[in-house]
C-alpha cells in the first residue's frame, strides 16, 4: 500500500475509468455512474486564543 493510497480517486465499478469528484459525489465521466459520499459532520470553527466551556 503506497502512503498516498488514502488520497487517490476512486474507480467507476462499471468501467474503470477514474471518477471524477463533485459536491457530495464521485462521478464517472464515460457512463455517468455516480457514488454518492457519506454525510460527515464538520468540527466547530473557533475565532480566538481560547475555548470557552
Amino acid at each position: 500500500m503506497d502512503e498516498l493510497d488514502f488520497a487517490a480517486q476512486p474507480q467507476c465499478s462499471e468501467c474503470g475509468v477514474v471518477m471524477r469528484a463533485e459536491p457530495h459525489a464521485f462521478v464517472c465521466p464515460h457512463c455517468g455512474h455516480l457514488q454518492l459520499l457519506d454525510e460527515v459532520e464538520m468540527p466547530p470553527e473557533f475565532d480566538g486564543p481560547t475555548l470557552r466551556g
